[in-house]
């Protein structure tokens, strides 16, 4: 089995010896050789691609306004907007995770949303997913996260199976509305 290294750029530079400890010790033993690993500047063009996948994959790559400067301009800046983690199975690219903190009033804590989860078609089926959340949750729980949402369509019936499995359901508490331009 593969030892994966979790190393992370987190948002606020509080408790620095805790995260030094934590980056530094060994978090996951992977089956079928994936490692995942924290998203760099030097990765925007795979990011990028794995992202485009996944809009493919949901048949909506047409809709995408998104370009590789986007990512690199929000996502590794000195205040980036976002975190990323990269799976790989040998040197090919097989799965992303997008994600960022976010805080609710009501519950007076911080969590965690995931904007994006992929995992390739040749890689589905091995856990990785599953890996790449519990990756997620991770790195949340560093920043003091309590909670995780996330946002599924409704057409994807694996992914709302998926995520079910996983201890997810549905918020029927709240509708999700969306403006362009601020």
């Amino acid at each position: 089995m593969d030892e994966l290294r979790l190393s992370f750029h987190f948002w606020y530079s509080g408790n620095d010896g805790l995260i030094a400890d934590y980056l530094n010790r060994k978090c996951y033993h992977m089956a079928r050789k994936f490692s995942i690993r924290r998203a760099t500047a030097e990765d925007i063009d795979t990011l990028h691609d794995l992202l485009k996948q996944l809009e493919e994959s949901l048949g909506a790559a047409d809709r995408v306004q998104r370009t590789p400067s986007d990512l690199l301009r929000h996502g590794f800046s000195e205040f980036p907007l976002f975190q990323s983690l990269i799976a790989r199975q040998g040197d090919n690219p097989v799965g992303l995770a997008l994600f960022f903190p976010e805080f609710s009033s009501w519950k007076g804590n911080p969590g965690v949303y995931v904007q994006d989860l992929y995992v390739a078609e040749a890689a589905r089926g091995a856990g990785l997913g599953r890996q790449l959340m519990e990756a997620v949750f991770e790195v949340a729980r560093q920043w003091g996260a309590a909670y995780c949402k996330l946002a599924v369509y409704d057409d994807n019936e694996p992914a709302i199976r998926f995520y079910r499995k996983l201890g997810f359901a549905e918020s029927r508490d709240e509708s999700v509305f969306l403006r362009d331009g601020l």
